[in-house]
């Protein structure tokens, strides 16, 4: 996953391989890795696959109403239909999930579909201006998408987000804000690989105690608190500290 990705909210896989038991679990633990960076769409390129069991194709269903219905990202599929493996996979799921002939297409499809998704990236310096950037950029993201209501808790979860990667990471790091359906999205992307430390249990209050090596710090304790869900993304490069907020109706 590239800064590109994140900038345009374009996500490729490329399976490749026999789609047997074991390469339907590894399709699946790929896009699901996908899926805490809130990516625009999510291309996924089947020309290199081997279906050997038509069984094993009932993956591609599963994902297509997990990333969409579920997440609400879009998930376009797209291979050769003239390739044995393309009339193969057209014949047997054709009518389940929509196939496009080739990446530009299902790309375009996407861009269609997704016009006027409410999505947001910024690159950020590590420096003293970054919590203050982040700040001004989730707070102008929520009055252009109509949840002004909820400016205050997610500019204070971005600053403890942005503050964490400031402090711990202390690298580049990038912003992406989503707004979909009833969910806000924020994350700080960076390229320091130890994984952000939220607090295992649920939170009622911010009491926490110094000592305790379970939790990174009391600016994560604030984002568990006030996000509906939190978590953190390791990849090889870098890592991803994301927090969701559920909408709610404005006063």
């Amino acid at each position: 996953m590239t800064r590109e990705n994140l900038r345009t909210g374009v996500y490729d896989l490329r399976p490749a391989g026999s789609l047997d038991l074991a390469g339907t679990a590894a399709l699946r633990r790929s896009v699901l890795k996908i899926l805490p960076e809130q990516p625009r769409v999510l291309l996924l390129g089947l020309d290199g696959i081997d279906v050997r069991d038509p069984l094993n194709l009932n993956v591609l269903p599963s994902l297509d109403k997990r990333v969409m219905l579920d997440c609400g990202i879009r998930l376009e599929c797209y291979v050769n239909p003239v390739t044995e493996t393309g009339r193969r996979i057209r014949e047997l799921i054709g009518w389940r999930i929509a196939l496009h002939t080739n990446r530009a297409a299902a790309l375009a499809a996407a861009d269609q579909a997704t016009a006027a998704a409410h999505r947001t990236y910024r690159h950020l310096a590590p420096g003293a201006d970054a919590v203050r950037e982040a700040r001004a950029i989730t707070r102008d993201c929520c009055r252009r998408w109509g949840v002004p209501q909820m400016a205050d808790t997610a500019q204070l979860i971005v600053s403890e987000l942005v503050t964490n990667a400031v402090q711990h990471a202390r690298t580049e790091m990038d912003l992406v804000i989503t707004h979909r359906g009833a969910q806000l999205h924020l994350q700080v992307r960076d390229t320091a690989y130890a994984p952000a430390l939220f607090p295992i249990e649920p939170l009622t209050s911010l009491v926490y105690h110094v000592g305790d090596d379970r939790i990174g710090g009391r600016g994560l304790m604030i984002v568990a608190m006030l996000a509906s869900a939190c978590g953190t993304t390791v990849g090889m490069h870098a890592k991803t500290v994301w927090a969701s907020l559920r909408v709610r109706p404005a006063a």
